[in-house]
């Protein structure tokens, strides 16, 4: 089947989307762009013994034969799952275990967000890197891409680094976005990646951040 690329943007003019559920089915989303970016960037932190919610699929493209262990977290059992758990309330998760998190667009359906960053600090090892994404200017995911549930938050960078500075301290958080008008629009209407060019893509304007990032890092105790 031919790839249907919108070339005439003025296609965009209506009430509802060019394509609804972010353009799944035709391509790469416009958000793993800035998602898989991230993660690239920070690849020396995927490494020893990590975790990634709810699939492995990031751990294994970037761990560069870093990792010594691997498990996957989710709420829901499921091939695959090694924790089963829920972020928010996880008693039966070890406290300084993991080397690194990875957390790709999960937070936005967890309603106590702060419960669940406090998880993923207590988790942590000294040390350790959770490498976190969460959604800016998005659509909310449809029940039909859900488990179960919904989504209940959206994020600024303001947002995000004050979460993640309660638990971790505001000297080890950075947080990026990324994003532009042209991107927003074009992933509200369900465009693919290769729907916009290289530079459209890579212009990053703080005003409009289609996707958030964050490196947090817990830090080893004083001795």
């Amino acid at each position: 089947m031919p790839f249907d690329r919108l070339i005439d943007f003025s296609e965009l003019r209506r009430l509802k989307p060019y394509r609804p559920s972010f353009g799944w089915f035709r391509g790469r989303c416009i958000d793993r762009v800035y998602i898989e970016q991230f993660l690239s960037r920070h690849a020396q932190d995927i490494r020893g013994h990590c975790v990634e919610i709810g699939e492995d699929q990031y751990m294994v493209r970037f761990g560069n034969n870093q990792i010594t262990q691997a498990d996957v977290l989710d709420v829901m059992p499921r091939e695959g799952v090694t924790l089963l758990a829920d972020l928010a309330d996880a008693p039966g998760l070890p406290s300084n275990v993991f080397d690194c998190i990875i957390c790709t667009q999960v937070l936005m359906c967890i309603y106590d967000v702060r419960a669940a960053i406090q998880t993923i600090f207590r988790i942590l090892s000294p040390g350790g890197v959770a490498l976190i994404t969460l959604a800016g200017i998005s659509q909310i995911a449809p029940p039909t891409m859900m488990a179960e549930g919904g989504e209940f938050w959206r994020f600024t960078r303001f947002s995000a680094q004050r979460l993640f500075a309660d638990s971790f301290g505001v000297e080890n958080v950075y947080v990026e976005s990324f994003g532009n008008v042209l991107a927003a629009t074009a992933f509200l209407h369900g465009l693919v990646a290769a729907e916009l060019t290289t530079e459209e893509l890579a212009y990053n304007d703080p005003d409009y951040p289609l996707t958030v990032t964050v490196r947090a890092v817990k830090a080893a105790p004083n001795v």
